[in-house]
C-alpha cells in the first residue's frame, strides 16, 4: 500500500443535520464523481453507504479497539482522470467530526522521496478544496503527507497554533487573526465564507 496525501476537514458536531453525508457528497461529487466503496463497501449501493456513515455520525460512532473493521464508517472511491485513487472516509472524535480525502503521494508529488508537489496537479487539489469550504460548514481544511505529523488539533489552531499547510489549509479569518507565527512563502488568499486560503508557494514546483 503506498503512502497517501491527505485532505483532512474538520466539523463542528452541531452542524450535523439529517442530509449532512448526503450534502457533503454531492460537494465533493461536482469534482470527483462517485465510483464505488471501498474497503468491505464494495457491493453497497452509494444510498446505502449514505444511510450507514449518516447514522455512525449521528450515534458518535467510534470502532472498538477489538471491534471488525467491517463495522466501520464506509469508505468510498472516486472518479479521477488525473490521480490513481480518491479515497474518502469519515471519523468522529471530541464532539467533531472529520472528513479525510486521501491521494497516493506518488500522484501528488514531483518525486516519491521529495517533499515537493506537482504545482500542475496541485490545481486540481486547490479548485476541490475551495469549493468544499464554501459550499459545506467546514471549520478548518488542513493537508498533509503520511509521515509529517498529520493535521493539528482544530482547538490548538483556533488559539493560535500553526495548522498544517502541505501545501494548503484554509481556516476562517477570525482563526487567521489568532495565528502566532506563519512559514515563509505562504500565500495568503480571502475566498468565500469569510474563509482564509494559505498555500505553501515554496512546496510547489
Amino acid at each position: 500500500m503506498p503512502s497517501y496525501f491527505s485532505i483532512e476537514l474538520a466539523f463542528p458536531y452541531q452542524d450535523l443535520n439529517s442530509t449532512f453525508v448526503s450534502d457533503f457528497y454531492s460537494a465533493i461529487f461536482a469534482k470527483y464523481p462517485f465510483k464505488t466503496g471501498y474497503w468491505n463497501s464494495e457491493e453497497n449501493t452509494l444510498e446505502e453507504i449514505i444511510v450507514w456513515n449518516q447514522k455512525h455520525l449521528e450515534n458518535k460512532f467510534i470502532l472498538g479497539y477489538k471491534e471488525h473493521v467491517s463495522n466501520n464508517y464506509k469508505q468510498i472511491l472516486l472518479s479521477s482522470d488525473t490521480f490513481s485513487e480518491i479515497r474518502h472516509f469519515w471519523s468522529y472524535s471530541r464532539n467533531e467530526i472529520r472528513s479525510s480525502i486521501i491521494i497516493p503521494e506518488f500522484d501528488v508529488l514531483v518525486e516519491e522521496d521529495r517533499w515537493m508537489f506537482n504545482a500542475n496537479r496541485f490545481e486540481q487539489i486547490k479548485d476541490m478544496c475551495k469549493h468544499i469550504w464554501e459550499v459545506c460548514p467546514v471549520s478548518i481544511l488542513q493537508s498533509c503527507l503520511e509521515f509529517d505529523g498529520g493535521p493539528i488539533n482544530t482547538n490548538k489552531v483556533k488559539t493560535g497554533a500553526q495548522p498544517s499547510i502541505n501545501p494548503i489549509c484554509i481556516i476562517n479569518q477570525d482563526t487567521f487573526k489568532k495565528i502566532t507565527e506563519s512559514k515563509q512563502n505562504i500565500e495568503i488568499t480571502g475566498i468565500a465564507r469569510r474563509g482564509i486560503m494559505l498555500i505553501d508557494k515554496g512546496l510547489l514546483e
